[in-house]
């Protein structure tokens, strides 16, 4: 059963120069009713404990982390590049997510881009490595 929590952000969002924008988040996340799976006694209980714990993003009563965004452009904002990160320190799992968009015409733009999930395999962002992918996209607007 999830636990009701408290989540905190707290951040600032700068621009620098013309176009290099950094955004950087301070993340805080507080369980309530916390009771840690790994001290139930039946193993098969504790185990699904632990599974459901990391898949509500309940694995500790105190999560702290940080978020970060970076994104700037060049060639008269033709070009953009941009990587968002989430990090929490507690059990070191993240997420990485780059993405490079190319305008090739006033309607048409081309995107790379990924996302990376690391941690952890009892994290909440571990248990995603598997979902970690590529892409790309061409995009027509009208």
């Amino acid at each position: 059963m999830k636990n009701p929590f408290f989540f905190l952000v707290v951040g600032g969002d700068r621009t620098f120069l013309e176009y290099l924008n950094v955004n950087l988040q301070y993340l805080f996340r507080y369980v309530v009713g916390y009771r840690p799976a790994r001290q139930i006694f039946d193993p098969i209980e504790r185990s699904v404990a632990i599974q459901e714990a990391a898949i509500s993003n309940q694995t500790d009563r105190v999560q702290n982390g940080v978020s970060l965004r970076v994104n700037n452009k060049w060639l008269n904002e033709t070009l953009e590049a941009e990587v968002a990160t989430v990090l929490f320190f507690t059990r070191l799992d993240f997420v990485v997510r780059p993405k490079l968009i190319y305008a090739l015409a006033d309607r048409w733009k081309v995107t790379v881009g990924g996302d990376i999930f690391r941690g952890d395999p009892q994290s909440f962002l571990g248990r995603l490595r598997d979902n970690s992918t590529a892409y790309a996209e061409l995009r027509w607007s009208f």
